[in-house]
């Protein structure tokens, strides 16, 4: 692929993941509203409702899609355009600290846990989903913290337009 082209990309995957990072942020504050304690109580009347369950579905699908985005695609597509060669997403993600898009390499590992756990399984008690829900919930403002970095890097230091990724 031309550079050209995978400029264009990168700016595909910026305007994507604006969107995604909108629409989970306020699925988040709508599943999770300011100021709620996250506990066994809260989370029984939440899900004792429809709405409730549709809201976690959302907001644990809206998480695993953003984040899955923003480690296995516009990471690798915004090393690339800089001319890095891509590597496993451990590597990746080290790479990320040291630019400085992410804190913490591990963490953000770490955090793929959590989200399988929301997506994938059923837990048998609520206990055990509320740190799950707890880390994603807080893991959320890295995320979108993580995307808005990359997008000024794209802008300030790859030719990525600014009108084209917003």
């Amino acid at each position: 692929m031309p550079q050209d082209q995978d400029l264009i990309r990168l700016e595909q995957l910026l305007r994507l993941v604006a969107k995604e990072d909108y629409h989970l942020r306020a699925v988040r504050d709508r599943f999770v509203p300011q100021g709620f304690q996250i506990d066994v109580n809260w989370l029984e009347s939440t899900l004792a409702e429809d709405i409730g369950v549709d809201r976690l579905e959302s907001f644990s699908g809206k998480f695993a899609r953003m984040q899955d985005t923003v480690i296995d695609k516009l990471l690798p597509q915004l090393l690339k355009v800089a001319g890095e060669s891509p590597m496993a997403a451990i590597d990746n993600l080290n790479r990320a600290e040291r630019l400085g898009f992410i804190t913490d390499a591990d963490s953000w590992l770490q955090m793929r846990r959590p989200r399988n756990r929301l997506v994938h399984e059923y837990f048998e008690t609520l206990d055990e989903m509320i740190p799950a829900i707890k880390q994603a919930a807080s893991f959320t403002d890295e995320l979108s913290s993580a995307a808005k970095t990359m997008t000024e890097y794209a802008v300030c230091h790859l030719r990525a337009r600014r009108d084209a990724v917003s």
